[in-house]
């Protein structure tokens, strides 16, 4: 499931990675975090997700308010497998979508702009 998660991830239009000191591969996209997934066992991941996503979410088991996100609505998986594979695709979709909303009008464009070229 982790390579799954990241090839997702990876597979996004526009997103870059990042690894930092924290041993986290982190997914950026226009810049803007909407990913982390810890590189060591078990892979914790961290998405950002919608106010009222955030609440349902953290009231299921595994899963917890993002350390140092959580104020900004991400929420941290205790290891990848605390929800099913078809559920966390939707959730890290929606977390970059979120993020791409965010962007400037003219990254938007672009990132459609490549999208439809997909």
């Amino acid at each position: 499931m982790f390579d799954h998660t990241l090839d997702l991830c990876r597979s996004l239009p526009a997103v870059i990675t990042e690894q930092k000191w924290d041993n986290e591969l982190r997914f950026y996209v226009g810049e803007k975090l909407f990913c982390m997934i810890s590189l060591d066992p078990p892979h914790r991941v961290s998405f950002k997700c919608s106010q009222s996503q955030f609440h349902q979410l953290i009231s299921r088991p595994g899963i917890v308010p993002a350390p140092h996100l959580a104020r900004y609505h991400w929420v941290q998986l205790k290891q990848e497998d605390m929800l099913p594979t078809t559920e966390l695709e939707t959730f890290l979709q929606n977390a970059y979508e979120i993020i791409v909303s965010s962007l400037p009008p003219f990254e938007q464009e672009a990132i459609h702009k490549m999208k439809a070229h997909a």
